[in-house]
């Protein structure tokens, strides 16, 4: 992984660390607020699990495909 440079920079693997994190939030938040306006139980906290486990799973699907892909060639 050394030869991407999102892991060679630290401002950029900072910010792109903090960007998932601020979306895991976000997405958590809407979809918690989502399932309460339905009337589910404990819908914010099932929302906030559910929306920032997605959150992760997606980008490192995307992150591990960038790295494949372009990992070498940079």
């Amino acid at each position: 992984m050394e030869h991407n440079f999102v892991e060679r920079n630290f401002a950029v693997r900072f910010l792109l660390g903090f960007g998932v994190i601020m979306a895991m939030a976000v997405v958590g938040e809407r979809l918690g607020i989502g399932l309460l306006e339905y009337g589910v139980p404990y819908g914010d906290w099932i929302g906030v699990a559910v929306g920032a486990i997605g959150v992760f799973i997606a980008f490192a699907a995307v992150y591990t495909r960038f790295d494949s892909v372009y990992g070498d060639r940079l």
